[in-house]
């Protein structure tokens, strides 16, 4: 019996041939601005929680200097901090102001990062690679994209954080009446219940890294196919999938395995050009020396400072310039695999292009 997941792998490289070659210099510099700035995988996505951090409470200034959790926090010290946000100090306020345009600021460049991800797989459904108005199009996806890989991390990362923080408050009191209280009533159960709830923690973490997976590698390319949001994408793909769960196991083993050997090619390529490029840098900032007055003038001079700070930023550019093209062949690739393994398990699902899809492959 054969898998899709299996065949996928010879496929996904005839794929990646085609859609990269012939080379042309402009259709691969759209590539690799969306190598670079498009987000999501299940390494990739960024989360940003509901509320700001509670840890604010003990910034100074921040609700008169008295921090919840801190050891002289109280509710009446808290009622008294909230006064004296609500009197408009103008320290407060600020505070506000920038955590405010911070979390807008990680969540508009989140939105955008997964609808260029968004134009990747757009441009795999087309053969042609365009960045404005599939940007624009996409944005209403990427939006709700943004969303649910939010609510799975949080769910994913709720259960380690639990435990962080009674392991923590078990060491000694915080002085906040909720978490110690939490803390005491882990320590009161049994070492059967103990177990229990880390086993359940440990499905709970499990289910939704793998519902973040699944959402990146086989709900987006179903959201492109059908032009339909994530909760509809998710839907599409759970009746795609649900009779075929052997199907799906085979392909997080291969996937494992294809995610490695790209890693390992872009550390490669990464480690040489690397080598090359700091060998090339320090050569420059030796010479940059002598007329400075030796290497001791490079962090005690301005003039050497500036120097260091030039040659560094142009060797860091460097690098991602000459390892992005390995980038883009890396993530075409891994791509590729994905969306055609999806469309050997759904034919319905099939995003490639036509011109895309190799002779040998069963996807109509």
């Amino acid at each position: 019996m054969s898998w899709y997941a299996v065949e996928a792998v010879d496929d996904a490289v005839e794929t990646t041939r085609r859609f990269l070659f012939p080379f042309g210099l402009v259709r691969w510099a759209k590539l690799a601005l969306l190598v670079l700035f498009m987000g999501g995988g299940a390494n990739a996505g960024v989360s940003v929680p509901a509320v700001p951090d509670a840890r604010l409470g003990g910034v100074p200034g921040f609700f008169g200097g008295r921090g919840v959790g801190t050891e002289t926090g109280s509710a009446a010290e808290l009622d008294a901090g909230v006064s004296d946000l609500l009197a408009g100090t103008p320290g407060d306020w600020e505070i506000v102001a920038l955590v405010g345009a911070a979390v807008g600021a990680v969540v508009g460049l989140s939105v955008a990062s997964l609808s260029l991800r968004l134009v990747f797989y757009d441009a795999l459904r087309t053969n042609q690679v365009r960045l404005w108005r599939p940007f624009l199009e996409r944005l209403r996806q990427a939006v709700g994209l943004f969303a649910a890989s939010a609510v799975l991390w949080l769910v994913a990362a709720a259960p380690i954080a639990v435990a962080v923080v009674g392991g923590v408050a078990a060491e000694g009191s915080t002085g906040w009446g909720p978490v110690d209280s939490f803390a005491a009533a882990v320590g009161s159960l049994s070492v059967g219940a103990t177990v229990a709830v880390s086993l359940f923690g440990a499905v709970v973490v499990l289910l939704a890294t793998l519902a973040l997976r699944l959402t990146y590698e086989f709900v987006v390319p179903a959201m492109v196919v059908e032009g339909t949001g994530v909760v509809a994408g998710w839907q599409r793909v759970w009746h795609a999938v649900r009779g075929r769960w052997t199907e799906v196991f085979v392909y997080l083993a291969v996937h494992f395995f294809v995610g490695i050997g790209t890693v390992i090619v872009e550390a490669v390529a990464f480690v040489i050009v690397g080598s090359a490029i700091a060998a090339v840098a320090g050569s420059a900032l030796l010479l940059a020396a002598v007329p400075l007055g030796g290497l001791g003038a490079l962090v005690a001079t301005t003039a050497g400072a500036v120097t260091v700070a030039v040659v560094t930023i142009a060797a860091v550019v460097t690098v991602v310039a000459v390892t992005l093209p390995v980038g883009v062949v890396t993530r075409s690739y891994l791509i590729a695999y994905e969306v055609a393994t999806l469309g050997g398990i759904d034919p319905e699902l099939a995003l490639l292009h036509p011109d895309l899809v190799p002779a040998s492959a069963d996807v109509v």
